[in-house]
């Protein structure tokens, strides 16, 4: 090796000595800049600095020199660019991963604590979202909002955009001590993990019978089988499928109901391995117990609210079910009974498990909702008119058409799509109350046989309501009814009532609140009715139409072109017909009378050829020309309310005019 170096030393000599090359040049091209790590032969140089390369100076001959000096040639020497490239590579960090697929039966570890596996993943082919730890062997992947390192040396990169699932039902569960994770809800998908001790996770979702993870950036599903849903009888319980199997229980026997939604939140009496059960007012019911989970949230549904007016719905096809604020939580099957405690918020309210829940009345059909064999009162009227609007407003019309003296509401319903209509009133008098229960009992049976496409008293009852409508108005002086049943205490004006009447018995009240009869205060000729002093009934008040009541009525007949008006009465077994109609007329509304009269086999009254009328009727066939009948239902009960115990003989004669004049109607 000396002696090359000292050959080629020469040999550099004597070639720069024949070319004439100064050495000053040599020293210039060993002085170029540099500032490199520190190499074996090498020191490190400020720039402006010569560097020599020791293996240059060094003329000992060792047994190692040649392949060092070969070494470090290879490298400086700017004409071997592959060496370079080689070094780069040797020098470069390990890859950075964010999407990768891992070896199958990678195992999963605490964070920092590699001694104990707590989940293996088995799928190979699943890409996942990781991070990178501090520790460059160890990446960080997330399932259930919890953490896992996993080696790097079970990771390969892959590329992929991922979209991060939408978390929509967050919960916390606790594994069984053994479990797997799907890769779609179902058992029979591919296993993604499998753990082998008890793990805490939070959802992101439940769907049906399986908790749904996010798993890196993509999703798992656990089955419901899987995590331990223990339930302790001071637990309440959720729904967390989308519906679950609600049942009635009777004699050991189930029957399904209907289901409870997600969300539903119960509190059971006794939970099984099974079902969860609940016993309220004499009825028991189960739920499913899959598909639920113990949770401390508040019950779903509001304590149950007592009925003023206990009604029996029957369902008319499957109903959701509501809680206070809107939230679906069940439903119930077609054909079940519910019972009607209130309607708020334009929904029914009805037991359902033993507590409020709320419905659509649309959803519902009514068998018998009046009890008309006792006094209906305001409230109940008001209730009911709301009831049926509810339950049928494809074929019904509520409207509120005035108030009373001291604020009550006055009420018409309308029963049926007939573009004719007839107008059918009543208690207009206080103490002929009786005439409520007979409207009140023609709607219920009518809006009956209509939603049911079925006849009542001879009459295919669909078919004639949608000819000709009947608008009810049950109750015109509400203030005058509740007097009469319900005494002094419930009104307002009760000094006033007391002066005007002079007597403690309130029964036989038939005026308004304020002293005037309203069957006195309708201009049929009311100028030529006499003045008698303010009492209890006969005082036509100080102007026509002055009372609210009155002009309600007026202005409602006003809005509509009535063919009839049939004014219910309750005193006489009579029927009022005449108020100077002209020839034609006359015919046509004795005809009808005489048709109410057949039915009823109540008395017509011949024309009255007295000018002056202040009644409702009377003025309907002044000013609407059309008939305008006044029907008396009941035999003369006196300064009093007609007993009860007629009501079934009124109902019999009653129950088929508001069809017969409907009918009527329809060929006019």
């Amino acid at each position: 090796m000396k002696k090359k170096l000292l050959q080629f030393s020469a040999y550099s000599i004597a070639f720069i000595i024949a070319f004439n090359v100064p050495f000053a040049y040599m020293s210039a091209v060993y002085a170029a800049p540099v500032k490199e790590q520190h190499k074996e032969g090498y020191e490190e140089a400020e720039i402006g600095e010569t560097v020599v390369p020791q293996e240059a100076i060094t003329i000992e001959e060792t047994s190692d020199t040649s392949g060092k000096q070969d070494k470090q040639s290879s490298v400086e020497t700017p004409n071997n660019p592959e060496r370079i490239e080689e070094k780069a590579n040797v020098e470069s960090p390990n890859l950075i991963y964010t999407y990768v697929t891992v070896k199958a039966n990678s195992l999963l570890y605490e964070p920092n604590n590699t001694t104990k596996a707590l989940l293996q993943l088995n799928d190979s082919s699943t890409k996942y979202h990781v991070n990178r730890t501090d520790n460059e062997d160890w990446y960080e992947l997330s399932i259930g909002q919890s953490t896992y390192w996993i080696a790097s040396e079970n990771l390969s990169e892959a590329n992929l955009d991922v979209v991060t699932p939408e978390v929509k039902k967050s919960v916390s569960i606790t594994t069984k001590n053994t479990f797997k994770i799907y890769n779609q809800p179902s058992t029979t998908s591919t296993v993604l993990a499998v753990g082998s001790q008890a793990i805490k996770f939070k959802t992101i979702d439940i769907v049906d019978n399986y908790f749904v993870l996010k798993l890196g950036d993509q999703t798992g599903y656990i089955a419901f089988k899987d995590v331990d849903l223990s339930f302790k009888l001071t637990d309440k319980v959720e729904i967390v499928n989308k519906s679950v199997a609600l049942y009635t229980v009777i004699n050991s026997k189930f029957k399904k109901i209907g289901t409870l939604k997600t969300g539903a939140i119960f509190k059971p009496t006794k939970t099984t391995s099974k079902y969860h059960y609940i016993k309220k007012s004499g009825k028991q019911y189960a739920i499913s117990i899959a598909g639920t989970m113990p949770t401390k949230k508040a019950v779903s549904l509001a304590k149950l609210k007592s009925a003023t007016y206990p009604i029996t719905l029957y369902t008319e096809k499957a109903s959701a079910v509501y809680d206070q604020n809107g939230v679906k939580i069940g439903s119930l099957n077609k054909g079940q009974t519910v019972h009607l405690k209130g309607i708020s918020k334009g929904r029914g309210i009805i037991e359902y498990l033993g507590q409020s829940g709320y419905v659509d009345l649309l959803n519902f059909y009514h068998k018998n909702i009046v009890n008309p064999t006792k006094n209906v009162t305001y409230k109940a009227y008001s209730y009911y008119v709301k009831v049926f609007a509810k339950l049928y407003p494809e074929f019904t019309s509520l409207e509120k058409i005035g108030e009373s003296v001291e604020g009550r509401a006055i009420y018409a319903l309308k029963v049926g799509n007939g573009k004719k209509e007839i107008l059918v009133d009543a208690a207009i008098h206080a103490r002929e109350h009786m005439t409520t229960n007979v409207v009140m009992e023609m709607i219920d049976n009518y809006s009956y046989s209509y939603n049911k496409k079925t006849s009542f008293a001879g009459y295919k009852v669909r078919q004639t309501l949608d000819t000709t409508s009947i608008w009810f108005v049950p109750m015109i002086n509400p203030d005058g009814v509740t007097l009469v049943q319900n005494g002094i205490n419930s009104m307002a004006n009760k000094n006033l009532i007391k002066k005007i009447n002079k007597s403690s018995n309130y029964k036989r009240w038939k005026a308004n609140a304020r002293g005037v009869d309203l069957n006195r205060n309708f201009d049929g000729e009311w100028k030529y009715v006499a003045f008698t002093p303010k009492t209890y009934k006969g005082y036509k008040g100080p102007r026509v139409f002055s009372e609210p009541e009155a002009q309600a009525l007026k202005a409602f007949v006003e809005r509509h072109k009535f063919k009839s008006d049939i004014s219910y009465h309750s005193s006489g077994q009579m029927l009022y017909w005449f108020n100077f109609q002209n020839s034609t007329n006359y015919k046509r509304d004795l005809e009808l009378t005489r048709q109410i009269s057949r039915v009823t086999g109540y008395s017509i009254i011949p024309p009255m050829y007295a000018k002056g009328s202040g009644s409702s009727a009377d003025w309907f066939i002044m000013s609407q020309k059309k008939p305008g009948i006044t029907v008396e239902i009941a035999p003369y009960a006196g300064e009093g309310p007609v007993s009860h115990r007629h009501w079934n003989n009124v109902w019999k004669k009653n129950k088929s005019i508001g069809l017969l004049v409907s009918k009527e109607a329809s060929k006019r």
